[in-house]
């Protein structure tokens, strides 16, 4: 199929680009597409205005400044599964980005794409809500930050304002490590659901905790109680069941296709407590 008719917009800098969504407030701005394209393809949308950032220079860096992590929202896909700093300090996101699609999503989806689409089956979000990443968001009237607990606000919908661009994603590293598990039907499909895990040890406590729920209710979820029980608590099957049980309150599931809700509270838990087992510097 074909997309109803649209204005095709592909400035070559980002005030070009901002400039351009002051003025058109229904326009849509196209990263990597592979969520886009196809409903678009399909008709189940619509859009005036098309404005392609993909010429937008240095929007697909990966950068490191001290402890502190930055990428822009054009990094590919594939890019972040291989890249050697962001497997040894981010593993989390890593595993996360190699475990989307397949590898031709992979090689033209972007990190920005995954995140502005507010999809919640989306894996990428809740890995930001995992790691307590900040988005940084342009427009004609200039910069402001969002917190990624404060970003995902419903399905398909985010707390971006029209006329704002995601520009840079910031993430600090804590000395932690974390798993991103996910349970699917068929290879390259989306997730029934996932999870996110990071943590910081520090003599044997949980020093920190983040975690991120995957296709769990109508956005991405941030378990904000399990993360604060498993503070200052050994890993041990105890306390793991104890948090475990926390994420059933944080998720808010439905009898669907995918499952039954006993069947997806089971997966939930049993996905949490190998996350949390495989993770690096965890006791075993």
């Amino acid at each position: 199929m074909f997309p109803e008719k649209f204005e095709y917009y592909a400035p070559e800098s980002i005030e070009e680009a901002t400039k351009f969504l002051n003025g058109h407030e229904d326009a849509k701005v196209l990263a990597g597409g592979q969520s886009l394209i196809p409903l678009l393809k399909l008709r189940f949308t619509s859009i005036p205005q098309l404005v392609d950032i993909g010429r937008l220079k240095g929007m697909d860096s990966i950068s490191f400044r001290g402890n502190t992590m930055r990428i822009g929202p054009m990094a590919r896909t594939h890019s972040i599964a291989e890249d050697p700093q962001i497997r040894k300090k981010f593993p989390i996101l890593s595993e996360a980005a190699g475990l989307i699609a397949d590898p031709l999503v992979r090689n033209m989806g972007t990190i920005g794409g995954d995140i502005c689409h507010g999809d919640p089956a989306n894996d990428f979000p809740a890995v930001m809500l995992a790691l307590n990443a900040t988005f940084e968001v342009t427009s004609a009237k200039g910069k402001r930050t969002i917190k990624a607990q404060d970003f995902f606000t419903d399905t398909f919908t985010t707390a971006l304002n029209p006329g704002e661009i995601l520009t840079g994603i910031t993430i600090e590293d804590r000395n932690s490590s974390g798993r991103y598990m996910k349970y699917k039907k068929y290879a390259g499909d989306f997730s029934i659901l996932g999870i996110a895990v990071n943590l910081s040890m520090d003599s044997g406590k949980i020093k920190e905790a983040g975690i991120g729920l995957t296709n769990c209710g109508a956005t991405a979820l941030k378990a904000t109680e399990a993360e604060k029980f498993l503070v200052g608590k050994e890993v041990t099957d105890d306390n793991i069941a104890k948090a475990g049980d926390l994420l059933l309150k944080a998720a808010d599931f439905m009898d669907d296709d995918n499952g039954s809700v006993k069947f997806k509270e089971k997966l939930l838990k049993y996905l949490f407590t190998k996350a949390v087992k495989g993770i690096g510097g965890v006791p075993k």
